[in-house]
């Protein structure tokens, strides 16, 4: 868990949780009997509990018996109070009105209504119970004074909107948020990071449940213009919320992106853009925003069983069929008419990606082919040094081999000289001995 959230409430110890909130961040204003502490990231805190702006600061107001006050977008508590103090008994309001009474988790926003006897009820999205809420505490009268919109399941009506009853209250936030979103979206792609930051915190104000947040969302994200390069830029922002702001329900968020996109163009436009539907739902699919398996299950009726909207118009689901046959067939069968265009683009991009590979490839050649010359040059010297010095080692060779032989033949002619002496005292020693025979003889 990092160390900027916390579980909800505080109390749970399991860092895989996955109900995070922020922790409570205040400044302390003024000084004197004047002293004031102003809770920071009270939109945040809120919108992460899925509650109505002020209810937290009200609660924590009437525990510490303070009065609030709201000016110029901060929340102020009279007195000095520490975070610490604050957060403690934010867990108690979380118990009270935030986690369901029966499963303990926080998943009974947009199902808590004031009954008949002013008692405060809640239906749990977990495990379905029915329960009622703490009616008896002071904060339960500022509860019956402004209640939270409540979320009615759809009375669903014939070709028309399955209408679900909207205060008047949330009907201005809506049209609010729808008008004024689209003001906040910066189509520089060098601040979606930020841009991803100033969204959030301007829908985080009106307190919305998913419903209504996703369908403001798509209202404004969706150029009137459909298919042009804006739109092409915002769907890395249509992605992020897609993941990151649905709650762990991204079927359900995509669902009512969906029927925002079919409001703004079926019901409010002349059918001018009709035509790039399909073009446009296969961008949303390109970018693994729209599922396949979701646009079968949109196309045989199962989404729409499975979650029920306030802002659903049959009619125009009809409408939206129709114009999205293209893209219908593409998913079951190939490619759309209307791909052909994108078609085109990836194929000159692919070829300048050729093109590109073939200038590096050369490059690497030409570069492994200077590599090789100079080891082809340095071997050739290497190899022109060995013939030198074999050369030179043969010469010596033939000059030793010449003398050997000078040699050899020196003694051989000695050896035949000594022979030949040999044989001449040997010849004179006959004639000597011969000699004496004869004087021998005569003496005789």
């Amino acid at each position: 868990m990092s160390t900027g959230e916390l579980n909800i409430p505080s109390t749970v110890k399991d860092p895989h949780y996955r109900y995070k909130m922020p922790k409570i961040q205040i400044a302390t204003q003024g000084s004197g009997n004047g002293i004031k502490t102003n809770w920071i990231n009270l939109p945040e805190v809120s919108n992460a509990l899925k509650v109505p702006l002020l209810y937290p600061i009200k609660f924590i107001a009437r525990e510490l018996g303070s009065n609030t006050e709201t000016k110029s977008n901060s929340y102020l508590i009279n007195g000095s109070h520490d975070a610490e103090q604050m957060q403690k008994l934010l867990d108690k309001f979380i118990k009270k009105y935030v986690l369901c009474p029966k499963c303990h988790l926080p998943e009974i926003h947009g199902k808590v209504r004031v009954g008949k006897k002013n008692e405060i009820k809640s239906t749990c999205r977990s495990c379905g119970a029915t329960c009622k809420l703490d009616s008896e505490h002071s904060f339960a009268s500022y509860i019956r004074s402004e209640p939270p919109p409540y979320e009615k399941e759809a009375e669903y009506s014939t070709g028309k909107k399955d209408e679900k009853k909207m205060d008047s209250k949330l009907k201005k936030n809506i049209k609010e948020c729808c008008l004024n979103l689209a003001s906040v979206i910066n189509d520089d792609e060098k601040y979606i990071e930020k841009n991803v930051g100033e969204i959030k915190k301007f829908i985080a104000k009106y307190n919305f449940n998913l419903e209504c947040k996703f369908y403001c969302f798509s209202f404004a994200i969706f150029p009137d213009e459909i298919y042009t390069k804006t739109f092409l830029k915002r769907l890395p922002l249509i992605k992020y919320f897609i993941e990151n702001e649905s709650e762990n329900k991204p079927e359900e968020a995509l669902y009512n992106l969906l029927i925002g996109f079919i409001d703004k163009i079926f019901s409010r436009q002349k059918g001018e853009n009709q035509k790039y539907v399909s073009s446009v739902l296969y961008y949303l699919y390109d970018k693994d925003i729209l599922k396949e398996d979701f646009w079968l299950k949109y196309l045989n009726g199962t989404i729409q069983e499975k979650y029920s909207s306030m802002f659903r118009i049959e009619e125009g689901e009809k409408k939206m069929k129709e114009a999205a046959k293209d893209f219908s067939n593409w998913i079951e069968n190939g490619p759309y008419e209307g791909e052909e265009e994108n078609t085109n683009e990836k194929k000159e991009e692919k070829k300048e990606e050729k093109e590109e590979e073939k200038k590096e490839e050369k490059k690497e050649e030409e570069e492994k082919k200077e590599e090789k010359d100079e080891d082809d040059n340095e071997e050739k010297g290497k190899k022109k040094g060995k013939k030198k010095k074999g050369k030179k080692k043969k010469e010596k060779e033939k000059e030793e081999k010449e003398k050997k032989e000078k040699e050899k033949k020196e003694k051989e002619k000695k050896e035949e000289v000594k022979e030949e002496t040999k044989e001449e005292v040997k010849e004179e020693k006959k004639e000597e001995k011969k000699e004496e025979e004869e004087i021998n003889i005569d003496d005789i």
